[in-house]
């Protein structure tokens, strides 16, 4: 593999039909071949006993024939038998002329004294049999094979009796042919009706292509799975949920587009034209009154970029990993440790009251941590110096209950829904908000199944934001 790789040589995997295909054939190969030796053998051996079963009626046949005298003596000018070096008298040869398809037998007949009394001219000079060469045996004569039968009858004759196996073997090769020729006909048929099997069966495969082929960028439309096949279903439902996230990441990228393009052209022209302001003036006074103010100019767009970028995590899914046991008051005291610089400035209290047991829920710990860091922003930005907020968790049940409530201007009810939306911005606002911090509120709430209330603040003014959400069992 690696010598092609140098070589530069392309190294195509096989198609499915065709590792299919090859599948299926050699799985019938390699069962059908076992199966017709096996069967070759079977009728081989049924084969052999069938004629050694005739060949033993045609010796008890023969012996009672002789016993009543009743063998055809058509060969009685032949009366001297030449046995052992001897010639023996009163024997009757029969001479055997076998026609075509005919297997060439023979036989030998001894009276009780050891005589032989009758033989075929093909084993008229054979020994006579012993008494431990009774049953069946194979000898060689004349360069032939033959298999014999000894008997001795209730005559007390004894009765020898023999076919040359070439019948045998005509038929084992008879055998072979017959089990052999349907595999080398039959596999190469088999094989084409397998493969137009397999490109039928396949078929399903085919067709999800050339939907997935003419399917147009940005569709959302799921591809059909209810007439699928069984098997194809779960890779059609495992390719729609696959697709739907794919669009939801375009989706994600467009949007994270817009809003950058949107959102920093103003700061961004405003911090240019307060540097080439700077650049021409000559009061020192001027221009240290335009540098600061494009300082605050840089300072606005920095945390733009900021919560810009996190709506973009959070959108492709800081979120979308496995959920984890998170404690809610750990995650809320670390927020108030890390915005403590604004509270400072502003000289405002915040506490944070919560149960004795842990708060503990499933959640994701950046999406949790970005929606505690909006909202007491929010509040601490939108309260007046040395004003008040309050972060407070219980357990209500099952649920997790956050509230956290401040005493600033609060929000109109009949616009509390519309700050969720991206980029909305109060009017009467004089917070340097850019309108995404309640929308990367909303995606976490989205993110935990949970729910998020604007109710009014129990401090006299100001805004109380509700949070509930599963609690885990402690």
């Amino acid at each position: 593999m690696s010598a092609r790789r140098a070589m530069g040589t392309d190294v195509h995997p096989a198609s499915l039909r065709t590792r299919l295909t090859w599948l299926i054939i050699a799985v019938m190969v390699v069962v059908l071949i076992p199966l017709g030796w096996i069967s070759y053998r079977r009728e081989l051996r049924e084969m052999n006993e069938l004629l050694d079963g005739r060949l033993a009626q045609a010796g008890r046949t023969l012996g009672t024939l002789i016993a009543h005298g009743e063998l055809p003596m058509r060969d009685a000018d032949l009366p001297d038998i030449a046995q052992n070096g001897e010639v023996r008298h009163h024997g009757v040869v029969v001479s055997v002329h076998p026609r075509n398809y005919e297997p060439e037998v023979g036989f030998q007949a001894y009276d009780p004294q050891g005589e032989l009394i009758a033989a075929t001219a093909n084993l008229a000079d054979l020994p006579a049999p012993t008494s431990d060469e009774r049953g069946f045996r194979d000898i060689r004569r004349e360069g032939r094979q033959w298999r014999t039968f000894t008997l001795q009858n209730r005559a007390n004759l004894v009765i020898r009796i023999g076919e040359r196996s070439d019948n045998r073997e005509d038929i084992a090769r008879g055998l072979v042919i017959e089990h052999t020729l349907p595999l080398l006909i039959g596999l190469p048929l088999l094989a084409l009706l397998v493969s137009l099997a397999v490109k039928r069966g396949l078929r399903p495969v085919a067709v999800l292509t050339q939907m997935l082929d003419r399917r147009t960028p940005g569709s959302r439309t799921p591809m059909p799975a209810d007439v699928a096949p069984s098997e194809i279903k779960p890779l059609i439902v495992a390719l729609n949920q696959q697709l739907e996230r794919l669009e939801d990441a375009l989706d994600r990228e467009h949007r994270f587009a817009t809003d950058v393009a949107h959102e920093l052209r103003t700061p961004l022209a405003a911090t240019m034209i307060h540097l080439e302001s700077a650049m021409i003036a000559d009061d020192p006074a001027e221009v240290t009154f335009t540098v600061r103010h494009a300082q605050q100019s840089m300072a606005r767009l920095a945390r733009r970029i900021e919560q810009i970028l996190a709506m973009a995590r959070l959108e492709a899914g800081a979120a979308s990993q496995q959920r984890t046991r998170l404690d809610l008051a750990r995650i809320a005291t670390e927020v108030i440790e890390e915005l403590a610089p604004l509270i400072a400035e502003k000289d405002i209290a915040v506490s944070l009251s919560h149960d004795d047991a842990p708060l503990a829920v499933l959640g994701h710990e950046v999406a949790l941590a970005a929606m505690f860091r909006n909202l007491i922003e929010n509040a601490l930005r939108y309260t007046e110096p040395e004003g008040q907020v309050e972060v407070t968790m219980r357990h209500a049940g099952a649920q997790a209950v956050v509230d956290i409530c401040d005493n600033g201007p609060g929000i109109p009810e009949a616009r509390r829904q519309a700050v969720f939306q991206r980029f909305h911005r109060e009017v009467e606002s004089a917070t340097r908000g850019y309108g995404l911090g309640l929308s990367i509120v909303q995606r976490a709430i989205e993110l935990h199944d949970a729910s998020i209330e604007l109710l009014e603040s129990p401090l006299g003014r100001g805004l109380l934001v509700r949070i509930r959400m599963a609690a885990e069992p402690a």
